[in-house]
């Protein structure tokens, strides 16, 4: 790949094409993602102000609208590397940028990893509190 000239792409037509839907479709979800963020934080905000007269419990508004930030914070990532692969996919179609389309799928690449982290710490938290939970169950 090192021999590859800047302005000198070369990937098939049907290459070409499946990109372009992907590129598509991944600013389109990207998209999604960045307004499904913004309703996070209002959600947030907006429990973190006026949990107590929804709940009853001031702690238990303000928790849970915490949890929606850090969820917003967690999700923005993946949209952003979906939307960088769009851009910079789409530039080098548009251009025949061998470099652009490096830098899209290196985004691409790294939301994948992201998402993949993101499942196993989750799927291990899971376990975790089914463990702690077969446990009490046993105890009591």
């Amino acid at each position: 790949m090192d021999n590859i000239e800047e302005n000198n792409l070369e990937v098939s037509e049907s290459v070409k094409i499946s990109l372009d839907t992907m590129v598509y479709w991944s600013k389109f979800l990207a998209i999604l993602g960045y307004i499904g963020i913004g309703f996070m934080i209002l959600g947030g905000v907006s429990l973190m102000f006026s949990g107590s007269s929804l709940y009853g419990d001031a702690g238990l508004g303000f928790g849970m609208g915490f949890m929606y930030l850090i969820s917003a914070v967690l999700y923005y990532f993946p949209a952003s590397y979906l939307y960088k692969f769009a851009t910079n996919t789409r530039y080098a179609l548009n251009s025949n940028n061998q470099n652009s389309l490096n830098d899209g799928l290196s985004n691409l690449s790294s939301n994948f990893k992201f998402v993949g982290v993101m499942t196993v710490v989750v799927m291990s938290l899971y376990a975790l509190i089914f463990v702690i939970g077969l446990f009490g169950f046993l105890i009591f």
